[in-house]
């Protein structure tokens, strides 16, 4: 399964963050067409009248190396879902998507739900389970695809397809993938199995209720926005949580209502910008002086950000190749936070020229708002101290 994801987020939410937000393959014309967009539209699953067969239900067994349990995703069609862990401590945390708000509930986390209204689409790309063949986003996920043979999966017969290598695309929030075989379920188009990865259960037609899509707060309950879900389009600090540099978290919670000043770039260009910053700000405190640092897995990566363990697994080997730093650093998996608050700036990819130097500076002010953005080697020291003295 081809996993889009943005940001990392605490445990919890990076399983569902992970999860949650798939592009998957679709069924082509081989398979009986009909209008996935109409909420409305009905036909027979397996011979069952009357059951939407873009109403599904995925079960994906137990990351025994991650904190959280087994999930559950139903999923109705690409309009909406709901997942929710049912195994493990984190049993009974979900989070719902209804096509316009996005619900998040925490058994652990303080505040235990999150809610964000109409999500920027770069911070939150629209999940899909469900595509047709020929598509942008089926080539996106299978480049190259070449149809195989029949085979049955989880008693559904699929159709096969050989993808060429996915190549990480920076205007496409999709995963880098080696070459891997797909299998679509041949009525329906859902992915049921992505390389090595697949559920373990796949129902169509699961009983839903008035409460299975639901986004609205339990009644005296209050919400904060999810961690990276906040506005950061005129350049906001936003509420990203990222795993630490050494341990720990970099939380943008306990930067509000103070200036703060934001590198962000690659681990060399964030030192060399920080010994920069230091001795114009009184060592990193006044205004304080934090780092970003973008965090892309590479071309031949094998892990998944499906698999919790893979994520952690990814974080700690940037954890143990990044050094230490004279100030708080973030490891901002995909750059989902840095990118945001920059508007892009320095969106590259490892592999390009110039990467290992480009680094963003910005200048947040304590209402939140974006001060000054600029390229590192676009400003002088002179520049540099004129804009922190009127940092305010």
């Amino acid at each position: 399964m081809t996993v889009h994801t943005k940001g990392s987020r605490r445990p919890l939410l990076a399983i569902l963050a992970a999860v949650a937000v798939v592009a998957v393959g679709g069924c082509d014309s081989a398979s009986e067409s009909y209008d996935r967009t109409d909420p409305t539209a009905r036909a027979s699953v397996s011979g069952t009248p009357g059951v939407a067969r873009d109403l599904v239900r995925l079960r994906y067994k137990e990351v025994t190396e991650s904190d959280a349990g087994a999930v559950e995703i139903i999923a109705d069609g690409n309009r909406r879902y709901r997942m929710t862990v049912y195994t493990g401590p984190e049993a009974g945390s979900f989070q719902v998507w209804d096509g316009d708000t996005i619900l998040t509930y925490n058994l652990h986390g303080d505040p235990k739900y999150q809610r964000q209204e109409q999500p920027n689409e770069d911070e939150f790309p629209r999940p899909t389970f469900f595509f047709t063949g020929g598509t942008e986003a089926f080539r996106q996920t299978c480049p190259n695809a070449r149809r195989l043979g029949p085979k049955t999966v989880l008693g559904r017969s699929a159709v096969r397809y050989a993808c060429d290598k996915v190549v990480a695309e920076p205007t496409a929030p999709i995963e880098p993938r080696e070459a891997r075989e797909i299998a679509l379920d041949e009525q329906t188009g859902l992915m049921l199995q992505d390389g090595p990865d697949a559920p373990a259960e796949v129902t169509f037609g699961p009983p839903t209720n008035a409460g299975t899509f639901s986004t609205s707060l339990p009644p005296g309950v209050e919400a904060t926005p999810s961690p990276g879900g906040e506005e950061t389009a005129e350049g906001a600090l936003g509420g990203f949580l990222v795993p630490a540099v050494g341990g720990g978290h970099l939380d943008a919670a306990s930067y509000r209502g103070k200036p703060v000043v934001v590198v962000t770039g690659p681990a060399d260009g964030i030192r060399t910008e920080v010994a920069r910053l230091l001795p114009m700000t009184a060592g990193g405190k006044k205004p304080a002086v934090i780092g970003l640092l973008i965090a892309i897995p590479p071309s031949d990566w094998k892990g998944t950000l499906l698999n919790p363990a893979d994520v952690k697994a990814f974080v700690d080997s940037v954890d143990q190749t990044a050094g230490r730093f004279a100030v708080p650093v973030g490891i901002d998996v995909k750059g989902a936070a840095g990118y945001s608050m920059t508007g892009g700036i320095p969106e590259m990819l490892p592999s390009e020229p110039g990467y290992e130097t480009s680094v963003a500076i910005a200048m947040v002010n304590s209402i939140g708002d974006l001060a000054r953005v600029t390229l590192a080697d676009e400003v002088d020291d002179a520049e540099l101290r004129g804009w922190l003295a009127g940092l305010s």
